[in-house]
């Protein structure tokens, strides 16, 4: 019996070779046994090593395909799982609405950035999930490129002599979360709103948030208007 070891790609192979006679020998790889041919052209020709590297290569071949074959999806942001869309067997394409988390006071959609099948869920409604927990596995034909990193929206210019509107000062006021885009203004002023009522959409990495009431109140004073850019904290709405 004859032993390799191989590290192909950076993985480790296991191998081992036990000539049976009639031109046939057992090849172990990594605990798995196949029974192969050997071609002898001149009696002292080895004939195992090529053998053996045609059993290493399915192997490997193999492995790639398998992790090629499923998209995870990960929480882009700590927060609380609202509603899941999917369930294991359903096809989905890209831009299909996954799930619906709450992240800082905010309803934020997960899309698909692939197109495939539902391989697993590991979230339900009411769970609990930090930044870059794995939610969602996608099998898909091949592998998806990686996502590109979200580049951070610019700010809008902002002239010197045209400071942010303040608000009374027993007012509240609505700030943005976070950097983004703003995408629909759902209320007006003089407006009256409820606790829970969404005040604006907003755009931020690559997700619709919406930006919801605190409480009860009737809308002063609106700071910004759909397809202006917003730095994290910028006031955008002020309620009283």
């Amino acid at each position: 019996m004859k032993e390799f070891k191989f590290i192909i790609d950076g993985h480790k192979y296991s191998t081992t070779v036990n000539e049976t006679g009639n031109d046939m020998a057992e090849v172990t790889v990594n605990g798995t046994t196949f029974q192969v041919k050997i071609e002898k052209e001149q009696a002292a020709a080895p004939a195992s090593r090529p053998s053996v590297h045609h059993v290493v290569s399915a192997a490997q071949t193999g492995t790639q395909a398998s992790a090629a074959a499923v998209h995870i999806v990960k929480a882009p942001l700590p927060g609380s799982i609202i509603k899941v869309n999917v369930k294991i067997g359903d096809n989905i394409n890209v831009g299909d609405e996954l799930l619906t988390m709450e992240s800082m006071k905010m309803e934020n959609s997960v899309k698909s950035e692939v197109s495939g099948v539902i391989k697993g869920v590991f979230i339900e409604p009411g769970k609990n999930v930090m930044q870059e927990d794995r939610l969602i596995e996608i099998s898909v034909a091949t592998a998806p490129d990686a996502p590109a990193a979200p580049a951070a929206p610019a700010a809008a210019p902002k002239k010197e002599e045209e400071p942010k509107p303040q608000a009374p000062a027993e007012s509240l006021q609505v700030k943005s979360p976070l950097p983004g885009s703003v995408i629909k203004v759902l209320v007006s002023i003089g407006q009256e709103v409820k606790k829970g009522d969404t005040l604006l959409t907003l755009e931020s990495m690559k997700m619709e948030n919406a930006v919801m009431a605190e409480r009860d109140a009737v809308v002063k004073q609106i700071a910004v208007s759909a397809g202006q850019n917003v730095m994290q904290d910028d006031l955008l709405i002020v309620l009283e």
